[in-house]
């Protein structure tokens, strides 16, 4: 009897010590919305893609906190993003366009699919059509795969208050 209590608890704790684990925060970076040279949609689109994110989980939100920028004459903007082009890219650049309806702040951070930093950029908005041009340097970024681009717009008092990420493929 006592052997069957001890398997019992064994068995108990086993189980516990399986549901107790957390589930690693994962992505899928396989689905692109396709581009060509002048930024139209050519296939299927990423719904998820180039839009905004309502919600970041905290490894999302991490590549975000970085040393502090000078947010001063930023606004609060209106945002409309638009499809990164080319799609897959061959020329190891994309290029990012969205139209700003007041001057912002924009953040870019690049990852691959196991949420590794790759690249991170930032600049000051202008009013209007805003094209960023992303360099995927060789060191950094393979031919062949897949990245996320997770973008964030800034102002002073609304840190992130427009976000959201797109997928890209570098052939």
């Amino acid at each position: 009897m006592r052997i069957f209590h001890f398997v019992f608890i064994c068995a108990l704790c086993i189980t516990f010590s399986f549901c107790n684990k957390k589930t690693p925060f994962t992505i899928d970076v396989s689905k692109i919305t396709p581009t060509d040279e002048t930024g139209s949609i050519t296939g299927g689109e990423d719904n998820t893609d180039w839009t905004f994110d309502k919600d970041w989980n905290e490894a999302e939100n991490a590549f975000f906190r970085t040393d502090p920028v000078d947010l001063t004459g930023m606004e609060v903007a209106d945002i409309t993003m638009l499809p990164a082009y080319p799609n897959p890219t061959a020329v190891r650049e994309i290029k990012i366009r969205f139209t700003a309806s007041a001057v912002t702040y924009f953040r870019i951070a690049a990852v691959n699919e196991q949420l590794t930093k790759r690249a991170f950029y930032n600049f000051s908005t202008v009013v209007g059509l805003n094209t960023f041009r992303s360099p995927f340097a060789e060191a950094s970024f393979s031919a062949n795969k897949n990245y996320r681009l997770y973008y964030s717009f800034e102002a002073p008092g609304r840190p992130m208050y427009y976000k959201g990420h797109g997928d890209v493929s570098i052939q």
